[in-house]
Order: C-alpha cells, then structure tokens, then sequence
C-alpha cells in the first residue's frame, strides 16, 4: 500500500495522546495506507460514511482477515489486551483535504483525521442520541 499524506485536526491530537504507544503505532498504520478516498461499507464492513464525514476502524484489512480466520477457528485469545488496548476498538474520523489544507507535501490530495474514537464513546454517543430522540416524541 502506498502512503496518503494526512494532517491532524487539534482534536485528533489530543485523542492520539491519549493512546498508548502500541495503539497508535497501529492507528497511525491505518491512516498512512489503509483510509479510502471513496469508502464502501458494502464491500468493507471496517469503514464507511455519513455524509461528508468518512470513518474507519482501527485495523488494516491484513488484521482484519487474521481477526476473521481466528474467529472461524474459535479463537479469542487476540483479545488478550483488554479494553481500550486494541487498534480495531477505535474508529477514525477523517475527511479529505480541503484546497486550503493542500500542499506540496500532500501532492493534491490526502486525509484531514478529525477524531480517533473509542468504541465505547460512540456507543455512549449513540444512546444518549437515542434517549434525546425517544424523548422528542
């Protein structure tokens, strides 16, 4: 795979100090060579988008048929980490580049992270989002 340049938004950096170093090494992986410029979910369910907003998980598509193969073989132990302790239990938010953000480093294209995400955070985003929706009715 080759490298798509990318820059941080502040809030990204302070999401990637919170990480230890064996998480965002793998983050860091998955934004260089694994972020699409056009993601499917159809076809890759690690990744998609909602509107101008583009996400994936925090695995590369290697990880993520070494993930599939050991759960056809009913193996769990890759979870050995915990919680928190797994690339894959992130998702990163990102959009293109806008003109303005574009330089000769960025060769007229490449990725504004915007967040690093826990995936507890967006369940937790997720309910309350529901609650608020339920309590409208």
């Amino acid at each position: 795979m080759s490298f798509i340049p990318f820059r941080f938004s502040a809030a990204a950096m302070a999401d990637a100090e919170q990480l230890n170093r064996d998480v965002l090494e793998d983050i860091l992986t998955v934004i260089e060579t694994g972020l699409s410029r056009a993601p499917d979910n159809s076809a890759d369910p690690d990744e998609g988008r909602v509107q101008h907003l583009l996400w994936r998980r925090g695995l590369t598509k290697e990880k993520r048929h070494q993930l599939d193969a050991a759960a056809r073989r009913d193996e769990d132990d890759l979870d050995t980490k915990g919680p928190g302790n797994h690339a894959w239990q992130y998702i990163i938010l990102y959009r293109p580049l806008n003109r303005g953000e574009l330089n000769s480093y960025t060769q007229g294209y490449g990725n504004m992270i915007l967040r690093i995400v826990g995936e507890s955070e967006v369940a937790i985003r997720f309910l309350l989002a529901r609650d608020d929706d339920e309590r409208v009715r």
